[in-house]
């Protein structure tokens, strides 16, 4: 299906350039400088975790410049072949640098080990780092996903009898397939076309990144505001101790003095006389 987002076609020629001018990596992508990133304390606005061979042609192709153009700063591996059995400490990081993770789930998702090992490792971040986590159903049925059944439980399948001797990892995948399921997320045939999904889902990406940019800035205000009290507390009990000091202590140091140390002073130096009859006749 063909996707038409009102590009000319020097428009389309001069986005190919910026893409070759800035490469892409497995599971997100760059975009633009339309508009600032929504998080300063994060890399990336959005990460893209999604099997290339069911959707990298077509679906993801549409999705990745219509993020672009709505200003999105998203990661994206547009590399097609797996490199290795763990995905690598870059692609964690990249996670781990993200507001938001979209998980794009397709008939072929689970056979991929390296689409797996980043999903779990989403699911922590959102867990540890409050990153926020929208799965799509692309083609697929989210009971599938869930139970680990159809082309999941083929995948899943085929994973145990390879994996064997790593049992915690699969069980690892199991999990987390099992708790995507729980957060709201979209699904393919409740919409009339890709494009429109598409669009859809953009909007809820912008929508998640602006309602975590609102929660920050009460946050750093509610920060501001504590740190302010903590300090004015501080000053408070700062003036009560002085007021304290020399409204009760200084008074009873001061009785302490002429009382008792003057009078011992006195008897050590061997002056007879009361002290404090020598007060009274002094002029």
């Amino acid at each position: 299906m063909f996707f038409n987002f009102g590009q000319t076609k020097a428009e389309k020629e001069k986005k190919k350039k910026m893409e070759k001018a800035q490469p892409f990596e497995v599971s997100s992508s760059t975009s633009p400088d339309l508009v600032p990133n929504h998080d300063c304390s994060r890399k990336y606005d959005v990460f893209l975790n999604f099997r290339g061979e069911d959707t990298r042609k077509n679906f993801m192709g549409h999705l990745r410049v219509a993020l672009s153009e709505k200003g999105i700063e998203t990661f994206i591996d547009d590399d097609q072949i797996e490199r290795g059995h763990f995905i690598s400490p870059q692609l964690l990081q990249a996670i781990e640098n993200s507001s938001c993770a979209v998980v794009i789930l397709s008939p072929n998702y689970a056979f991929s080990t390296w689409c797996l090992d980043e999903l779990v490792k989403i699911l922590d971040s959102m867990k540890t780092k409050g990153q926020t986590v929208i799965p799509i159903f692309y083609h697929v049925d989210p009971s599938d996903v869930r139970k680990q059944t159809g082309t999941f439980g083929d995948a899943i399948a085929k994973h145990e009898m390879c994996l064997n001797d790593d049992f915690e990892r699969v069980n690892n995948w199991k999990i987390a397939l099992a708790e995507l399921t729980n957060l709201a997320g979209l699904d393919l045939k409740n919409y009339r076309d890709e494009a429109n999904f598409v669009r859809e889902i953009v909007e809820e990406v912008s929508r998640k990144l602006s309602s975590m940019a609102s929660l920050k800035i009460v946050q750093d205000k509610n920060s501001l505001v504590g740190g302010l009290i903590s300090s004015t507390s501080v000053v408070v009990k700062l003036i009560l101790f002085v007021l304290f000091f020399f409204l009760v202590i200084s008074p009873l140091l001061a009785l302490l003095f002429f009382k008792v140390l003057v009078p011992i002073i006195l008897l050590i130096i061997g002056d007879d006389e009361p002290y404090f009859k020598r007060l009274v006749r002094s002029p």
